[in-house]
């Protein structure tokens, strides 16, 4: 039989054509440029601190500053997923600060030669914290230290019998529970020549000794400056201090918490002022993540002192700081 011939002429029906997809446009963009200036605003606010004191507190936060402003800058040009880029920077860049120090304190880095007429010491600062009861730690790890010379800042009462029961390495100690807001000790291999402590004057508190010949009578001084926001008397107390440091006589060796970081103006006025050059970067606060961010414990030396080692930190023993360790040479009577 033959198809009719209506039914020749007809086309098969053609399927209707599928609207184009619309590309979903990236998102996060707008966030990655707003933090990408929060960053850039950090990093200004922490230089202005040297016009107006108050801002100096930013200067403790420049590292974390400069990975967020990383961080928002490569999301910004990531095709998408921008913000979960930025977030996962910035992550990468906090833990990756945090594990700096325990990284750069795995084994000792020689930075230096002992020379003839010079003596090796190992000097240690360490923050204990006032509320920080764990005495047993805090003396297995001054014993695991083993410096020649090390200063203990906020030791509580609770820690004051670890004192006489390192005298059999330490036979030298000088400490000031007597005097009001001085809560500090030094722990000495090598016997002092004099000592003295000041815990309320115009400066901070501090504790110094002075060693004999066989350290070219080095002066030890032992800091800790007020914090924020107290900064315009935490300025005051550093200028103060400077001054004192620099009409002492001698090779000075200068260690504590200073509560600034190297990127402070609290920090520069203390080396300008007192002639001092600082041997610390590392981050050393705070302890309990395990990831220190912030560098606020220092170990400062005079002209005529050399480091040997690069500086290490040691463990907490249950303090909200890390100890702050350098190996140097000092001048030494023959």
């Amino acid at each position: 039989m033959t198809e009719p011939a209506d039914s020749l002429l007809q086309t098969p029906e053609q399927p209707e054509e599928e609207a184009p997809r619309r590309k979903r446009k990236p998102t996060g963009g707008f966030e990655c440029k707003l933090g990408l200036l929060l960053g850039l605003a950090g990093l200004a606010a922490s230089r202005l601190g040297q016009l107006w004191i108050a801002f100096d507190v930013f200067s403790h936060f420049t590292l974390q500053f400069a990975v967020m402003t990383v961080g928002f800058l490569i999301g910004m040009v990531m095709p998408r997923g921008k913000l979960l880029t930025a977030f996962v920077v910035m992550v990468l860049g906090i833990v990756a600060i945090g594990a700096w120090p325990h990284v750069a304190s795995r084994e000792p880095h020689v930075v230096g030669q002992l020379q003839s007429g010079e003596r090796a010491l190992k000097v240690a600062s360490f923050n204990t914290f006032w509320v920080n009861q764990n005495a047993t730690a805090v003396k297995a790890e001054i014993e695991r230290l083993d410096a020649d010379i090390i200063t203990l800042i906020e030791m509580g009462p609770g820690k004051k019998p670890i004192l006489d029961q390192l005298k059999g390495r330490y036979p030298y100690q000088f400490h000031c529970y007597e005097v009001d807001y001085c809560n500090f000790a030094v722990l000495s291999k090598l016997p002092f020549v004099d000592a003295e402590s000041r815990g309320k004057w115009s400066g901070p508190s501090f504790i110094r000794v002075r060693l004999g010949p066989e350290a070219g009578g080095l002066t030890v001084f032992g800091v800790h400056t007020i914090r924020f926001p107290h900064s315009l008397a935490q300025f005051r107390e550093v200028t103060e201090i400077a001054r004192l440091i620099e009409r002492t006589a001698g090779p000075r060796l200068v260690m504590g918490d200073f509560n600034a970081t190297p990127f402070s103006r609290i920090l520069g006025v203390l080396q300008d002022s007192a002639n001092l050059t600082r041997l610390t970067n590392l981050p050393s606060w705070p302890s309990e993540a395990g990831l220190p961010q912030i560098a606020i414990d220092h170990i400062f030396v005079s002209p005529g002192i050399r480091q040997l080692e690069a500086e290490r930190i040691g463990e907490p023993a249950g303090s909200d700081h890390y100890p702050v360790t350098v190996r140097i040479a000092v001048p030494a009577a023959p």
